[in-house]
């Protein structure tokens, strides 16, 4: 088994990979007599920084309602930095830590119930993920994730997700703008 920590000589923004996630939310704090866990895909595009990786996501999910509250959909904005370490020339693990914006959107029967139809709040989280290369440019992965969404009580989310990625070399002219 090869072990190595991240590198410092990487090359920034050299590349940039592509990640599309099939994501199920696991456990949330969120009463299971109101809403049911949720599904949902996420949209990632990532670059070699100066130390790992940094990414910028896109997540869409909705949570059903299965009791008296509306139910609604949520979609996240978030960007995350991520350490690589290689497990062997082909798997490597990426912890992630990121912050973003969450937005839920209320089904129309949440003015009954609180006036607003929707709300938007600051979250963070915290992940782990592991890649396997398939090819020099296809990868498949595997994500485990934390989600801290401050509203009032604050939101607890767990999600696992699956997904296919595509990696491929940076223009010089993309290079030269993300540097």
């Amino acid at each position: 088994m090869v072990f190595s920590l991240p590198s410092f000589a990487q090359d920034p923004f050299s590349e940039l990979g592509l990640r599309l996630h099939a994501t199920q939310n696991v456990r949330h704090n969120l009463s299971k007599d109101q809403w049911n866990l949720a599904r949902g895909v996420k949209l990632s595009l990532g670059t070699p920084f100066y130390v790992g990786e940094w990414d910028v996501t896109i997540g869409i999910h909705r949570f059903h309602s299965s009791g008296r509250v509306p139910g609604f959909g949520a979609i996240w904005i978030s960007s995350a930095w991520h350490p690589k370490i290689s497990v062997s020339p082909r798997i490597t693990l990426k912890p992630t830590i990121g912050i973003g914006n969450y937005r839920m959107s209320f089904d129309d029967a949440v003015s009954s119930f609180s006036g607003e139809s929707s709300e938007s709040d600051f979250v963070s989280n915290i992940g782990v993920m592991i890649s396997f290369d398939i090819s020099q440019q296809w990868f498949l992965f595997s994500e485990a994730e934390y989600l801290r969404v401050q509203t009032q009580p604050l939101m607890h989310l767990w999600f696992c997700s699956v997904g296919i990625g595509f990696r491929w070399k940076a223009s010089e002219f993309i290079k030269t703008i993300l540097d």
